[in-house]
């Protein structure tokens, strides 16, 4: 049984839509690193990190390092 066109878009809209769900879980996840990283700058104990987020602290430690690289980045691209 062939595909119809409609069947087709349908597809076509349901891997646009995951796409679309990647990118804003991989935007949310560098933001809370920044947030992190910001956190525990400002003077919040990795243990109080780990608490509020659920993560353990090597996922913590993983994370603010990111965070520090995003920003890094930031940083360097605005000047």
């Amino acid at each position: 049984m062939p595909a119809t066109a409609q069947t087709v878009a349908a597809l076509r809209k349901a891997v646009r839509a995951k796409k679309s769900a990647e990118d804003r879980v991989e935007a949310a996840r560098a933001a809370l690193a920044v947030a992190m990283a910001d956190a525990m700058r400002n003077g919040l104990k990795q243990s109080e990190v780990v608490e509020i987020t659920g993560y353990n602290r090597e996922h913590v430690r993983r994370l603010v390092g990111k965070g520090e690289d995003e920003r890094a980045a930031k940083n360097s691209a605005e000047s």
